[in-house]
């Protein structure tokens, strides 16, 4: 072994084993070489197939996430439409319920009029309803100390009295100012029936067969019994004048103003106030536009007191 391979740093015992013949040492440094490559060769193909089996998994796994990203745009497409449906079923339902609030609102409105109504009636009219009271003549004299035809024509004029349909008829009937003579026979037009015309004709000669009778009864008497009939007719009247006025109070009021009619006429009715407050705030809710129903009522308060009296 030459002494100049000392110098390359190969261990003592190595070099005991590497053959003295040059060539015979290219031969052992090729198959080292070559056993040196091999192993690095097998080594690199190892560390090739992991990296392509860990590429390989890589590439399953993007595929997987690929997957799973369709998956995802295809339920957001999904849950964007039923979004939008969801949206509109939503606004439907508003609408549906809006309108039912209407309708419920505008139901308890009319049930709160209707039953103000009803209790304003009850309260305005509580005193109309009642049975007036007939003045009836007095005699001065017992009818026993009467002529009989005397007698017999003062039970007619009370029995007529009595009938308030009767009464009031022949009261507009007596204020005619044309009045057709007992001898004269009626004449007939083509408005009134046979039986009205015999009723006048009764009428204005029961009347003629009271006046000569002046003597049996006193003047104040007679004054009774038309203020008597008078009384009756105007009770009518005024029951269709206080509906005809509620009618156009509710139609003219607010629902608020309407309310705070009904509690003042209650308040009034149940003596709470007395008739001078009851026509301020009665000025006060109607207002100067509504002057008509101000006057109107003003006029069926004064009957209500004249009747009360």
């Amino acid at each position: 072994m030459p002494s100049g391979t000392s110098d390359l740093g190969i261990p003592e015992d190595i070099l005991k084993l590497l053959p003295s013949d040059p060539y015979d040492q290219l031969d052992v440094a090729c198959k080292i070489t070559s056993i040196a490559l091999s192993t690095r060769v097998s080594e690199l193909e190892s560390q090739s197939s992991a990296l392509r089996a860990e590429l390989a998994q890589r590439d399953a796994l993007i595929a997987d996430l690929r997957s799973r990203l369709d998956s995802s745009e295809t339920e957001k497409e999904r849950l964007v439409k039923e979004n939008e449906s969801l949206s509109h079923t939503v606004q439907k339902l508003s609408r549906h319920v809006e309108k039912l609030e209407f309708l419920k609102k505008t139901l308890v409105q009319s049930l709160q009029e209707d039953k103000q109504t009803s209790a304003l009636r009850t309260e305005f009219y509580s005193q109309e309803r009642a049975p007036p009271i007939i003045a009836k003549p007095t005699p001065i004299e017992d009818d026993g100390s009467l002529p009989p035809s005397r007698s017999s024509s003062i039970q007619s004029e009370l029995s007529e009295m009595e009938n308030p349909s009767v009464g009031v008829r022949d009261t507009e009937e007596r204020s005619s100012p044309e009045l057709t003579p007992l001898d004269s026979p009626p004449s007939l037009s083509g408005s009134v029936s046979p039986s009205r015309s015999s009723k006048l004709v009764y009428s204005r000669r029961h009347t003629m067969s009271l006046s000569s009778a002046g003597s049996a009864f006193d003047d104040r008497s007679s004054m009774h019994s038309l203020s008597s009939m008078e009384t009756r007719s105007q009770t009518g009247r005024s029951l269709v004048d206080a509906r005809e006025f509620l009618r156009k109070v509710r139609t003219r009021l607010s629902h608020e103003q309407f309310g705070e009619f009904l509690e003042s006429v209650k308040d009034f009715n149940s003596h709470r106030q007395n008739r001078e407050e009851t026509l301020r705030r009665a000025a006060e809710i109607f207002g100067t536009d509504n002057s008509d129903l101000y006057d109107t009522f003003q006029g069926l308060l004064a009957h209500n007191t004249h009747r009360s009296r």
